[in-house]
């Protein structure tokens, strides 16, 4: 049985979380006791939330908002990046850490500019010098690590179709025919085994699942795009949401239920027959223990079942106490509204900008 009284009652929960974690007008830190007073991140998130349980923002407001966001393109490439990066990153022992700790916020913060209904100021040249040498596919084939991580390589196909999807919004119409060349390579590698892409020598058919999420929010999702093997996705889907560890009714990993499940959405809007007895099935447990198991006294949700997230995109954010966090909030609302439309049960969110 589902819970109605819980999800009607998010709105005013969350919408009074926002305030305990809002430290000055439209600028956010990732929980109550983060150890950052603002950062890009919280912010980002922040945005996309309040649009995503409904909370309206004045014209005024959404020039503070953009200002804000506007204030972190610090980067040459045009990349967004947090302020205090070169502090924060300079001892990480992982060569390219800069690089892909700005590429996974710019993605992020692209889409809290949506929320907000405004474009930056400038595009992100990053991937210029890629197309200008040996072209997009082959940045797609040699730079992005499918053998190693196929999770990791799909996040990479998702900041870069946010990316170029973005500079087209700016008026940058050269990268509309890179954008096909993204898709003609995604259809030429997509696996007809499972569906997605990459192998399961590293990560298992997890990997694929969450890097097939990041691929395919950013490529297919994000301009809806027709897709192929949409019920072997959902047979891909379906044994690693009955096996995988991760799922048993006192886990939780907001990557894992958000990738998932919103997945599982898009594949239900192609062919709602396919095996949907099971499908609902899973849902309904599903939807039980995300209440039972991440949300918190304070009235959002956690990361994880036991703490909040620690750790996000390089930096550590939070001590990992047992309390709200905003990219749990985030990633377990989008994935409760996945659940519900996929159960067909109506309700009054919208999908999350920088992650649905």
């Amino acid at each position: 049985m589902i819970n109605i009284d819980f999800v009607n009652n998010l709105n005013n929960t969350i919408s009074q979380w926002l305030k305990i974690v809002e430290t000055e007008p439209l600028k956010y830190k990732m929980s109550q006791h983060a150890y950052d007073k603002v950062s890009l991140d919280a912010i980002s998130l922040a945005y996309d939330l309040m649009q995503m349980i409904n909370i309206s923002l004045t014209e005024k407001e959404k020039e503070k908002g953009k200002l804000i966001l506007d204030s972190y393109q610090l980067l040459e490439n045009g990349f967004f990046i947090e302020k205090d990066y070169k502090k924060r990153l300079d001892d990480n022992k992982i060569s390219r850490v800069t690089e892909m700790h700005a590429n996974y916020i710019t993605f992020q913060t692209l889409g809290a500019y949506k929320a907000i209904d405004r474009l930056p100021n400038r595009k992100v040249s990053f991937y210029d010098d890629f197309i200008q040498k040996k072209g997009i596919k082959h940045y797609l084939s040699h730079n992005c690590p499918w053998d190693r991580s196929p999770w990791g390589a799909g996040g990479m196909v998702d900041n870069l179709g946010t990316i170029l999807d973005m500079n087209i919004k700016l008026g940058y119409k050269e990268y509309e025919p890179i954008l096909e060349e993204v898709f003609d390579w995604l259809e030429d590698n997509q696996s007809k085994e499972y569906g997605l892409w990459g192998n399961t020598n590293t990560q298992g058919i997890n990997g694929l699942i969450n890097g097939g999420y990041h691929l395919m929010r950013g490529t297919y999702f994000l301009q809806g795009r027709d897709f192929k093997f949409c019920c072997k996705i959902i047979d891909t889907l379906i044994q690693d949401l009955t096996e995988n560890e991760i799922f048993l009714s006192d886990q939780a990993h907001g990557c894992q239920d958000l990738d998932h499940f919103y997945l599982l959405e898009q594949c239900v809007n192609v062919n709602d027959n396919y095996r949907i007895g099971e499908i609902k099935s899973i849902c309904e447990k599903r939807l039980g223990e995300i209440e039972s198991i991440v949300y918190c006294k304070d009235g959002a949700f956690s990361f994880e079942a036991k703490n909040s997230a620690k750790n996000h995109n390089y930096y550590d954010i939070t001590p990992g106490l047992k309390e709200s966090d905003m990219q749990g909030t985030v990633f377990y609302l989008q994935t409760i509204i996945s659940i519900l439309n996929i159960l067909g049960v109506k309700h009054g969110f919208r999908k999350s900008t920088t992650h649905g």
